[in-house]
């Protein structure tokens, strides 16, 4: 790491210090993946290395890292050992191949060596650094063999691992102990929902919006006659009231005849001026349109046979009925009969 330009006037001593500090403590969350743990170990040594350079004027702080391991060797007081500028060179190298993305497998002897590097250099320039406890150490991995301590780390347990179904690393698992142990504490985590619940939460909806439109089916919405002429309409079929004759009296002769399910009767009143069965009338013109009725009556049970259009013209052939308020007219047009209101035809 060479620090130019503006990155370099704004770092000081303190500042590379405490970065030191923070990288040792995140590389003590990270012991459960060895090989980000050794990326913050390296990070920590280094940032400790150049804080001392700093704090004597040495113009190798901000210089490639291998000047700074010089210059840290050749000082008069607390200076680097060749034993220790090998180990720390070691790791150099090693956190090189991590960076570059090479499948390595880290031990546990490995990241406890370097571990113990830290703790040996850090507080010697003015970083705390606390020794790994047992029940910090990282576990042994089966695939390796089980080494002696050694006072500094060296390259042996490091070994190029294929990604095969054999000695492929759990992705997920890695992924999950590093976001657990170093971000859990800053980032909060949302409650965590099941797999099932969005499939069943489609399903309900799917049903619930047939449901909507089964009742919506079954309440018949009022009828909207349109503003054209329906043409080419087939004649609906018609029934005529039954008919059924009263006794005869002591005469011989029939006292009356009765309609089966009569409409309701006439109440006197007014009938429109010229209106008369036999004659003829035409839809009036002040109306967008006539609906035809199978009774007479504005009740929603009663079928609408034909919309008549302003202008057309209907032979009138029964009533007067007066019923929900209006005077009823039995009528046909285009060899459907029915029945509508007389206050929307004209004479002729």
């Amino acid at each position: 790491m060479t620090l130019t330009g503006d990155e370099s006037t704004t770092l000081n001593p303190l500042t590379l210090l405490e970065s030191a500090r923070e990288k040792y403590t995140l590389a003590r969350a990270r012991r459960e993946v060895p090989e980000l743990a050794l990326l913050s170990i390296h990070g920590a040594i280094e940032d400790a290395l150049r804080a001392h350079l700093l704090r004597i004027n040495s113009p190798a702080a901000l210089g490639p890292f291998a000047g700074v391991l010089a210059a840290m060797q050749a000082l008069d007081r607390l200076p680097l050992s060749a034993e220790e500028v090998d180990a720390v060179q070691r790791l150099h190298r090693l956190r090189g191949r991590i960076a570059r993305g090479e499948h390595l497998a880290v031990t546990g002897e490995t990241l406890a060596a370097y571990q113990r590097l830290a703790v040996m250099l850090l507080p010697r320039y003015g970083v705390q650094a606390l020794p790994t406890t047992e029940t910090e150490r990282p576990r042994q991995r089966a695939t390796q063999p089980m080494r002696a301590q050694t006072a500094l780390p060296d390259d042996e347990p490091v070994r190029v691992r294929l990604r095969d179904r054999h000695t492929a690393y759990d992705e997920e698992r890695r992924i999950r102990a590093l976001g657990n142990r170093a971000f859990n504490e800053e980032t909060p985590r949302g409650p965590l929902v099941p797999g099932w619940v969005a499939p069943t939460l489609i399903i309900v909806s799917i049903f619930v919006i047939g449901l909507a439109i089964a009742l919506s089916l079954q309440s018949p919405a009022p009828v909207t006659p349109p503003t054209a002429p329906i043409v080419n309409l087939s004649p609906a079929p018609t029934e005529l009231p039954a008919i059924a004759q009263t006794p005869a009296a002591p005469g011989g002769e029939p006292l009356a005849t009765e309609i089966a399910n009569p409409p309701a009767t006439v109440a006197p009143s007014p009938l429109p001026e010229g209106l008369a069965i036999g004659r003829t009338a035409v839809v009036s013109e002040g109306i967008p349109a006539l609906n035809l009725r199978a009774q007479p009556g504005l009740g929603a049970d009663i079928p609408v046979l034909l919309v008549l259009a302003p202008g057309t013209q209907v032979e009138i052939i029964g009533g007067p009925v007066e019923r929900d308020g209006r005077v009823w007219w039995q009528v046909r047009s285009a060899g459907i009969e029915g029945w509508c209101a007389g206050d929307f035809l004209q004479p002729q």
